[in-house]
């Protein structure tokens, strides 16, 4: 439930930090800002022991999240967010239980049921319609169809990222302590954030993060910083496919933060509506019928 809440909150943040900010850099920036929330959370609580794991190979799958689940996979879904808005990238971004089910199955041999598939088609019924729903109006967002079709391929990239990350981490959470995975694949992947940054900066050449941006960045990170360590927690406590499922819930929260607080933007529609309640009872079936 935290990763929940501070994703959904975290779609907003991201929102507001990349508006008239190069995409690169400001991504990079969060991530740096949540690596160094990180280190007083884990020192404080995890003993130094904690970072040392006993399996050689735990070491490459948290070099392996560092570039996929943190650098590749916050650029793409940044991307979405920028192109779609968060209440039309969530839904896609979120469908991870659909993706995670069937990896959790095949690697760590989580079951897969009839009741299961039934709760992951209304998943995949909810994404069809918030996908069929009519364009954002923010007039931040780009408005022609080709950059809206871009958005929607980084959410579908963003989503198998983070479904083959939340079964990795799961076996990376069977070696070390949650919170000390965590802390390390964020501070491996600030490296790759920034070298991607640099690759790119002939693309942003000239352009600085706005001043405007500071305080969202640092909203962003803190919300990286709660959502990913509860995350990689839930995986370890509980199956892979239920975990994912939680988070699912967010482009409910998110229709209900766009509907108060920045309506007109996001533009609420019926498909949307049908979506967020559909992605919903598949997740309500996921979780409690599996």
């Amino acid at each position: 439930m935290l990763a929940l809440f501070a994703w959904a909150a975290l779609s907003f943040c991201v929102r507001s930090a990349m508006r008239d900010a190069p995409l690169l850099r400001t991504t990079a920036t969060i991530t740096t800002t949540n690596a160094l929330f990180m280190i007083p959370v884990a020192f404080s609580i995890m003993p130094l022991s904690a970072f040392r794991p006993e399996r050689s190979e735990t070491i490459y799958y948290i070099v392996a999240l560092g570039l996929c689940m943190i650098a590749a996979s916050r650029l793409t879904y940044y991307f979405a967010i920028r192109r779609i808005g968060p209440s039309r990238a969530l839904p896609v971004a979120t469908s991870t239980p659909i993706i995670t089910a069937f990896i959790a199955a095949a690697w760590v041999g989580e079951p897969v049921t009839l009741r299961l598939v039934f709760g992951l088609i209304l998943l995949a019924g909810g994404i069809n319609f918030a996908m069929r729903a009519e364009p954002a109006q923010d007039s931040n967002l780009p408005t022609t169809s080709r950059d809206r079709t871009l958005g929607w391929i980084a959410a579908g990239v963003t989503v198998c990222i983070w479904s083959i990350s939340g079964v990795t981490m799961k076996v990376i959470a069977s070696d070390v302590p949650p919170l000390a995975a965590a802390a390390m694949i964020i501070w491996s992947g600030v490296f790759f954030t920034w070298m991607i940054a640099f690759l790119g900066s002939k693309s942003e050449a000239g352009l600085k993060v706005p001043k405007a941006s500071w305080p969202w960045i640092t909203a962003s990170a803190v919300c990286q910083t709660v959502a990913v360590p509860s995350f990689v927690s839930a995986m370890h406590y509980t199956f892979a496919v239920n975990a994912s499922s939680i988070t699912a819930v967010q482009p409910l929260l998110a229709l209900l933060v766009a509907h108060f607080f920045i309506k007109e933007a996001e533009n609420i529609t019926w498909g949307l509506v049908v979506g967020a309640v559909m992605t919903v009872c598949g997740t309500l079936v996921v979780l409690l019928l599996a």
